[in-house]
């Protein structure tokens, strides 16, 4: 998005100066007086107005007006003039300025006369001929004259765009961010944000919001304040729309009000819900701080309607689960049958997050997870390599062997390594050890190809991922010399212990020598003491007995030569008492090896 574009820097001086729009009607909290009202009222100050009015480029020389308790600001003149009643806003279809009226009068003389009807289906019959964004933006430049005509036209934006590829979608977002009717389209929505009806409320916060507008802009706050007051009058397929785009913003005080009003709404309305697009929506919107009461209660009616569930609306449901962090076996189960019986009908990233879904809830389902092998497996011959390596680690963080994917996928490692980048190998090498999978009659050449790759990245690899990669490469049986060689390096296993640190002393524990004096390993006259600080969650409840990891890196220590003290609760001492508890431990060698 062009951040040098008008619109962006409309929005942040209305964000910067002008309060939210209030209903003078209602009871206004003193916090959101705080946050929306300015200390003073920027209009008063000419300059401001001339340079504020000056950041719209507008080719037909509309002015821009505010609704102001009582006023009406426009540019063409200093003449204040009492607001309209809402009646006579919404017939009036009238230009704001004179420049507008004379433009439409030299137009046309038989405009007054045409029925608004007319104009409204030629209008909407337009739209929907418009295939790209710019086309809707320039039929709304020249033909809109509603509020109804410019909130179409921003859904009908929106709807097109979404419908375009990531690269499509970059070039045309700064196409209409710098277009001069997408502008004029906000300031309408803005100014007329209290007339929309609640279908077009919702959908034109959704369509903002997806377009990219920021949150913190007064256009984004002021529909989020206008959908506070007519929440009430929201029917279900509107709270669905709204709660879809709430779920996709951050935490402020207006959506997390606006979040908790819907959650008190959707109380009441779970019960007559019968559509599982809606329930999923809330579900989504709800998220995993919902009390536990309110998910039950989604999870009845999703289950009230569970013989209507479509594909679609199964993997929807997986994921507002995940968004709940609530695991519904009776649901998990109906959807995880769903996405079975139409696999054929599932695309790469959706299968992608059903897995990655299930490890979230802590689902297991063997079956749903061999017919997503099975089927991934039928289309291996179509599949980029990065994509499988997707597939099988979602499948090794299940801990599920999809033993006939990880054959063939060693067929292609071993015939063209070449797509095995650094980040690639060590998942492969990760996957295959924790899943203890040996490919049969071939799994010589596949270690040996593995380790070929890891040789040429030995360089540049730091020395955690050698430490992985060797580990895994151990586990399989397999022992890569080269690998090994660089790890036991001095300057490689010293920086893997950025917790420890590492005393050498005489043979009778009487004097710390300088390291440059025992630079020789095979000194029996030296030793090398290493002092491990660990936590006391690294050992067994209650005991001193060390934990698995705790308990092989003593052992890997202690093979490299170490007399290893581990130092527990070390934080819990004072300064003093910390150096004498060491003293005592260093210089003595019937010390006990853990503190």
């Amino acid at each position: 998005m062009n951040c040098n574009s008008p619109l962006l820097g409309t929005l942040q001086v209305w964000n910067r100066n002008v309060g939210y729009p209030v209903d003078t009607g209602r009871f206004i909290p003193e916090w959101e007086l705080h946050a929306t009202r300015p200390e003073y009222d920027p209009l008063e100050n000419v300059n401001f107005r001339k340079s504020f009015l000056n950041i719209f480029p507008s080719p037909r020389g509309s002015s821009l007006r505010f609704l102001s308790q009582k006023a009406d600001v426009f540019s063409t003149g200093d003449e204040i003039q009492p607001e309209k009643s809402t009646e006579a806003m919404g017939s009036e279809q009238a230009p704001q300025s004179s420049l507008e009226l004379k433009n439409l009068e030299d137009d046309s003389e038989g405009f007054k006369a045409k029925p608004l009807l007319d104009h409204n289906e030629q209008f909407f019959s337009s739209l929907r001929k418009c295939t790209c964004p710019s086309d809707v933006l320039d039929l709304a430049s020249e033909s809109a004259v509603s509020i109804k005509h410019y909130t179409n036209c921003l859904t009908t934006v929106w709807r097109l765009l979404k419908s375009l590829s990531e690269d499509q979608q970059r070039y045309e977002k700064q196409l209409i961010f710098e277009h001069p009717a997408f502008v004029k389209l906000c300031q309408h929505l803005l100014r007329d944000s209290r007339r929309m009806t609640r279908a077009d409320l919702v959908f034109s916060l959704h369509a903002v919001v997806n377009l990219g507008v920021p949150q913190n802009t007064l256009l984004v706050q002021t529909l989020l304040r206008v959908c506070q007051e007519k929440l009430n009058q929201l029917d279900n397929r509107c709270i669905s729309v709204l709660a879809t785009t709430l779920a996709g913003l951050d935490k402020d005080k207006n959506v997390s009000a606006l979040q908790a009003g819907l959650q008190l709404l959707a109380e009441q309305r779970i019960p007559s819900i019968g559509d599982i697009f809606i329930l999923q929506n809330l579900m989504k919107c709800m998220g995993k701080d919902a009390p536990v009461f309110l998910k039950k209660k989604l999870e009845m009616a999703v289950l009230k309607e569970i013989d209507h569930l479509t594909y679609l609306n199964a993997r929807r449901v997986f994921l507002g689960l995940v968004a709940m962090n609530y695991c519904s076996i009776p649901i998990l189960n109906a959807c995880s049958k769903k996405i079975q019986e139409n696999i054929h009908d599932a695309r790469f990233w959706h299968l992608i997050l059903i897995l990655e879904a299930c490890h979230n809830l802590q689902y297991r389902n063997v079956k749903l997870f061999s017919t997503v092998a099975d089927y991934v497996n039928s289309i291996v011959c179509i599949l980029d390599k990065k994509q499988i390596i997707l597939f099988l680690s979602a499948f090794e963080i299940l801990g599920f062997q999809p033993s006939e994917l990880m054959g063939v996928f060693a067929e292609k490692v071993t015939a063209d390594s070449e797509f095995l980048d650094l980040k690639s190998l060590l998942i492969v090498l990760r996957v295959y050890s924790r899943l203890n999978y040996l490919p049969k009659g071939q799994h010589h050449l596949f270690f040996e190809t593995l380790q070929s790759c890891l040789n040429k990245y030995l360089p540049q690899i730091s020395n955690t991922e050698l430490l992985k990669a060797v580990y895994s490469l151990c586990i399989l049986g397999h022992l890569p010399h080269r690998a090994l060689d660089q790890l036991l390096q001095k300057e490689s296993y010293e920086g893997l212990l950025p917790s420890d640190f590492e005393i050498r002393m005489d043979s009778d524990r009487k004097k710390v020598l300088p390291v440059t004096a025992t630079d020789n390993h095979a000194d029996t006259s030296v030793q090398r003491l290493a002092f491990l600080f660990v936590p006391v969650s690294a050992f067994c409840l209650g005991t001193t007995h060390p934990q698995g990891k705790l308990a092989m890196k003593k052992r890997h220590l202690n093979k490299l030569g170490y007399h290893v003290i581990l130092v527990r609760k070390f934080q819990e001492m004072t300064n003093e008492d910390a150096v004498e508890f060491l003293k005592g431990k260093i210089y003595s060698k019937n010390a006990s090896p853990i503190l």
